[in-house]
């Protein structure tokens, strides 16, 4: 409710100040979800809208993995496939010039909406100086295969995945997962740890300052994101800059996110099947340090085109476009203030 009642404050300010700087364009960016559409399409200057998510559910053949909470991942899907056809979102896609999108499943929602034009346009990147420390040479070569997993300990991250998965890899291949993060769910994480017997294979490293997981990406050798819903995901491009194969679930955002030959992306079918296929992954990655360092290689490389400085290049260019559109057939003129 406060969101809604700040958008209107935000639009009579841009008014005002529209009436003294005379803007190209206007571009608004929080909230990023489908959820809750913006009014600043109302100003008489081309509408640029995102990047913006909303629009990924939970899969539902995954419901116990989110327990008692499940049913508001229910209300949220069904609010989800409603928005869609509600008159504020509607409007908002329809007068937009540009609208950038987090994931696929978004784009889809937004294109269900009437969208007509949508760029894929992750709302992370990669910080120039997290490139430079990128080159440093990771611990490629130990015995022992060192998965990372970042994220908070609720329901959504998918965490259950991984320590099932792990349960599954022979005890001949070394490997230990740590996980950083804390949450609500830590104890019970660390409980199905000691049920699935794994629990001298898992750390769990709790928080950690951002200014210090650079020595968490360089001493692993892989990187798991097991997110059954999300947007996009921030350490995906970190672990991408610091040269780490990607092992994930293939949706929403990450799976488009990681390019085919930085990663294995599981498909998102059932838990058994999802779990299996993770198991094979790790295996495959314990099994090869040459897969490994060719998908490191280019998961670096695809860093560099997610780093900030090609993201500002890019949406300058956007710019550029939908105001040259405007002033070539008047089509962004939308309500007079």
């Amino acid at each position: 409710m406060h969101y809604l009642i700040w958008q209107r404050a935000a639009l009579r300010e841009a008014r005002q100040q529209h009436r003294t700087h005379n803007f190209d364009v206007v571009h608004h960016l929080s909230w990023g979800t489908i959820s809750a559409p913006p009014l600043l399409w109302r100003l008489p200057v081309p509408f640029v809208w995102g990047p913006i998510g909303g629009g990924q559910t939970a899969p539902p053949a995954f419901y116990r993995y989110f327990g008692s909470g499940w049913n508001r991942e229910l209300l949220r899907t069904l609010r989800v496939k409603v928005a869609t056809r509600l008159p504020g979102l509607r409007r908002a896609v329809r007068e937009s010039a540009l609208i950038l999108s987090t994931n696929p499943e978004t784009t889809d929602a937004l294109t269900a909406a009437g969208a007509r034009q949508v760029h894929f346009f992750p709302n992370i990147g990669v910080p120039e100086h997290l490139m430079g420390h990128a080159l440093d040479q990771h611990a490629t070569e130990q015995q022992e295969l060192l998965i990372l997993w970042v994220g908070r300990l609720i329901p959504l991250k998918g965490l259950p995945l991984a320590l099932e998965a792990l349960s599954q890899i022979e005890r001949s291949l070394p490997v230990r997962l740590r996980i950083v993060g804390e949450g609500p769910l830590k104890a019970e994480m660390e409980n199905l740890a000691q049920s699935l017997g794994i629990s001298d294979r898992v750390e769990f490293a709790g928080a950690v300052p951002w200014s210090r997981m650079g020595d968490f990406y360089r001493e692993a050798n892989v990187f798991l994101f097991t997110s059954l819903r999300d947007s996009s995901g921030t350490v995906i491009s970190e672990a991408l800059a610091y040269r780490l194969p990607i092992l994930t679930l293939n949706h929403q955002g990450a799976g488009a996110i990681v390019p085919a030959e930085a990663g294995i992306k599981v498909a998102v079918t059932n838990p058994e099947e999802t779990v299996s296929a993770l198991a094979d992954g790790i295996r495959r990655l314990a099994q090869s340090p040459q897969l490994r360092k060719h998908m490191g290689e280019a998961a670096w490389i695809h860093a560099q085109s997610m780093s900030w400085q090609q993201r500002t290049k890019q949406m300058t260019e956007w710019y550029e476009e939908v105001v040259a559109n405007k002033r070539v057939n008047g089509r962004y003129s939308y309500a007079a203030l």
